[in-house]
């Protein structure tokens, strides 16, 4: 068996990494064939990617190391092999949306965001698994297939949803960092489950042409990344081409609204542990910690699968949804038949409550500089407990309880793992937890910069040993 190559962020950060390639310490293409050797020896295994773009990859490749040599900049992401979740169209890549439904023409073609990316000298190594339609918090798909979750050889566990693969990819080191989407916590479980860094952009802050229209009102894109330091490189560089200098956010004096009802209410005791503990330390390092319920958060449960369900039905039209919707995995077919029954007026009352809510959320941060729970209230759960008819399926649907609300209130957040605050760390019992830093919206750099303080103070994420995927 062939060897596996080293991760080429194997100690060091996405910048350090470009800054290797741009001085031509290490060729573009020479990175590019390591990630795509490791997606070779370990993809069939982890199923991250649904797509790989092997001849495309080295070529666009090859193309960056001219401009290199030529004395070309594109800027701080030059060189930057990543992934793309299948619902963004990619020029020559097929996009399915994790479905055996045909919905390329919904997604349409490629997008702002990818384009950019590509301007910007990202190398797209190809696209990865999703949940159907990007309409689901645990990562199975029935039809496509679920990723493993690279914490657990031996047992099948959820990676978290809907951007399954992108978080497999960039954990497993097949990826420099990956696109997903977040429209109910999409970017931010998966990130959670698998012990990396994510980021819920604030609605409009990334464009969404280009990509499957689940929810209009809701969806966000965002990228997924091996560390907070890599995700504030990656927002940086993507919003302006800069790099910022800011000094590093202090956390001594800083006031977090600590989240209890409903963000509580349904923990593990694993992650109800790290919770309390972590918190604990904050409060040593000088965090004001004050606690908050959030009644209103439990109207997620009428407003998410309502509003929801009634765009991805517009989506299609009602005439094609019902032509096609027994095609589709039955927990999606359940979710997306919701918006069948809502009437329009109800449609708009809906949606007149999100403004209220986004109102009501906007206070907070008068108070308080940032709002923090645990991402999802369970670890990553064993697929066969999650399926429809399993034990644990109404449990699983649980995964997007803590992160439903940040958009519906319009918020950004971003999670950060706390694992080793478990009282099972450093057995091979020990799952990722996520730590949920929700801030007000259109302050995305202040919720990278409170969890790169987390980072620089606690460490950055540990990753999971996947050499023995290779057996």
């Amino acid at each position: 068996m062939s060897k596996l190559p080293n991760d080429p962020l194997l100690n060091i950060s996405l910048q350090q990494l470009i800054q290797k390639i741009k001085s031509q310490a290490i060729t573009c293409e020479e990175v590019t064939k390591i990630y795509l050797k490791r997606i070779e020896l370990l993809n069939k295994k982890l199923h991250s990617y649904i797509y790989i773009d092997y001849e495309g990859a080295i070529k666009s490749a090859s193309a960056i190391d001219n401009l290199i040599s030529s004395g070309v900049d594109l800027g701080p992401l030059m060189g930057t092999p990543i992934a793309i979740k299948d619902i963004c169209a990619v020029s020559g890549m097929p996009t399915t949306n994790g479905s055996i439904v045909k919905s390329d023409d919904l997604t349409g073609s490629e997008g702002t965001l990818v384009k950019r990316l590509k301007s910007l000298g990202c190398i797209i190594l190809g696209k990865t698994h999703t949940v159907e339609f990007a309409l689901g918090a645990t990562g199975l798909n029935k039809h496509k297939g679920t990723p493993k979750n690279p914490w657990d050889i031996k047992t099948h566990r959820f990676p978290g949803g809907s951007s399954s693969g992108s978080a497999v990819a960039v954990a497993s080191g097949l990826a420099a960092f990956a696109i997903g989407t977040d429209t109910g916590g999409s970017v931010r479980i998966p990130a959670s489950l698998t012990g990396i860094a994510g980021l819920k952009t604030t609605k409009g802050v990334w464009p969404t042409d280009g990509i499957f229209p689940l929810s209009p009102t809701l969806d966000t894109p965002g990228p997924l990344a091996r560390s907070l330091e890599d995700i504030k490189y990656i927002f940086n560089a993507y919003q302006s081409n800069l790099i910022s200098e800011k000094k590093l956010m202090s956390l001594n004096g800083l006031t977090l609204a600590k989240l209890g009802s409903p963000f509580t209410d349904e923990l593990d005791e694993e992650v109800s542990i790290a919770y309390e503990s972590f918190c604990n330390e904050l409060i040593k390092k000088g965090v004001n910690i004050i606690d908050l319920n959030i009644p209103e958060a439990n109207e997620r449960t009428k407003l998410f699968p309502s509003i929801v369900g009634s765009e991805i039905v517009s989506a299609f039209g009602e005439t094609r949804f019902l032509n096609e919707v027994e095609k589709m995995d039955p927990v999606t077919a359940k979710r997306a038949k919701v918006g069948l029954d809502v009437r329009s007026i109800d449609y708009l009352n809906l949606k007149s409550r999100l403004k209220e809510l986004e109102v009501m959320a906007s206070k907070f941060f008068q108070k308080y500089d940032a709002l923090v729970s645990p991402t999802t209230v369970m670890r990553a759960m064993k697929v066969k407990d999650c399926e429809i008819d399993a034990p644990l399926h109404d449990r699983s649907l649980l995964s997007s309880a803590n992160t439903q609300p940040a958009n519906l209130f319009n918020l950004c957040a971003i999670t950060y793992p706390i694992q080793k605050y478990c009282a099972d760390f450093g057995t091979e019992n020990c799952l990722p937890v996520g730590f949920q830093v929700i801030c007000e919206k259109n302050h995305d750099i202040q919720s990278i910069d409170i969890g790169l303080a987390l980072e620089k103070e606690f460490g950055k994420p540990i990753l999971p040993d996947i050499t023995n995927f290779l057996s």
